[in-house]
């Protein structure tokens, strides 16, 4: 008999929340953004040669991680570009806020899926869980560790969730169980009472089986690539909707 369900770890994008715009126009806005805060400061620099060099280094960063499983921050994309570039001294000290610019328009991009607060608190307080309420964490795929703390805080995530870890803080990215085990030994809790929700199969379920746990697969947002794993990653359950997750895991 399985262990009871003791607390839930959710991935963010396409679990709790969904991307609303074009991808590629908000990518290049938080260009243009990043670029006027450099303009702001009076920093000199090649701005065409710095968005270009920039989103070249966000992609090869994106495939190394793919393949290394460790992140590559959108702060150390950056930092290259700039080297690449030739950009004075004075624009390294300004990093971090043109990261948080880049952000900015992604950032405004992102809304809560409708049931997603009332999922988390009825989970945290224990309705629909026969009165025991869970403990409930995120850990996020991510490139900016600021920018999915704000997120979750506009989002109104942060009363449920604690902790609330992304791949740029840990360096580690799903699906290393590294992570996932981190939280486990941060609750004191056997692995095997621990579920992860997820929408990508070869991240949030795969990272959910080499650390021990249980799985629930959530398919609303789910990405194109989980056909490829569909018949050799299997999760413990799907959900076609965030809302139905309360009766999922009181089953599970």
């Amino acid at each position: 008999m399985a262990s009871p369900v003791q607390g839930v770890i959710f991935d963010l994008g396409g679990t709790l929340m969904t991307f609303v715009g074009d991808w590629e126009a908000v990518q290049n806005e938080g260009v243009s953004e990043m670029l006027a805060l450099f303009r702001r400061q009076r920093v000199a620099l090649d701005e065409a040669g710095l968005g270009t060099a920039f989103l070249n280094e966000r992609r090869s960063g994106f495939e190394r991680a793919a393949s290394t499983h460790r992140e590559v921050t959108c702060a150390e994309a950056l930092r290259t570009a700039l080297q690449a570039v030739g950009a004075p001294v004075a624009a390294f000290e300004h990093i971090p806020a043109a990261v948080r610019a880049y952000f900015a328009p992604e950032e405004a991009a992102w809304q809560a899926f409708p049931a997603s607060r009332g999922v988390l608190r009825a989970l945290a307080t224990g309705r629909g869980n026969g009165g025991s309420g869970l403990r409930l964490a995120a850990l996020s795929n991510a490139t900016d560790d600021p920018f999915i703390q704000r997120l979750v805080n506009r989002l109104g995530f942060r009363p449920w969730l604690s902790p609330v870890w992304s791949s740029a803080l840990l360096g580690w990215r799903k699906p290393e169980p590294e992570p996932f085990l981190s939280i486990a030994q941060r609750w004191e809790l056997p692995p095997e009472a621990l579920v992860v929700v997820g929408d990508r199969l070869n991240a949030d379920v795969l990272g959910a089986q080499r650390a021990g746990m249980r799985s629930v697969l959530v398919t609303t947002d789910e990405p194109a690539d989980n056909e490829q794993h569909r018949q050799t990653i299997i999760p413990t359950a799907v959900i076609e909707d965030i809302g139905q997750l309360p009766d999922v895991i009181a089953r599970l």
